[in-house]
């Protein structure tokens, strides 16, 4: 499936590494591992011993049991890790879309959103915010 240049990406690999300042990440503010560690006593003994092999396919059953605590009725086993969100958007969307479904998006977005469901032949129309309207969802475009 062809896919267009994701513009975030390419504006990335211009500029995330040699830009005194960056104000265009989403990210949170980069740490050491140390400083991540010491955030909880014991971490870092048990970062030590942390196997770094294969794990489950639907990801480490103690990260589920952890995400699962956040919520109060989703157990372990509903939960599905990715390694990010670009990830996840692309086996949502190959698994829940077909060509000619009509898709809604929140945008502006993370291009792969609008830009992997237009190439499976999706209809796609944005769900567009602006900083006037305080960035809050209103009416559905045409597109």
């Amino acid at each position: 499936m062809p896919l267009p240049d994701f513009q975030l990406e390419r504006y990335f690999a211009r500029y995330e590494f040699n830009a005194p300042y960056l104000l265009s990440s989403s990210d949170c503010e980069s740490q050491t591992i140390g400083n991540v560690l010491a955030l909880e006593p014991g971490a870092a003994e048990e970062f030590q011993n942390l196997w770094l092999g294969y794990t489950e396919s639907q990801g480490d059953p103690a990260l589920r049991d952890e995400i699962a605590r956040i919520y109060t009725n989703v157990e372990a086993q509903d939960i599905l890790v990715f390694s990010g969100a670009e990830e996840a958007i692309y086996v949502f969307m190959h698994a829940g879309l077909q060509s000619g479904d009509h898709v809604i998006v929140h945008y502006p977005a993370y291009q792969s959103l609008h830009e992997i469901a237009r190439a499976q032949g999706c209809d796609v129309t944005p769900w567009e915010t602006h900083a006037d309207d305080n960035w809050e969802l209103n009416n559905v475009s045409s597109g």
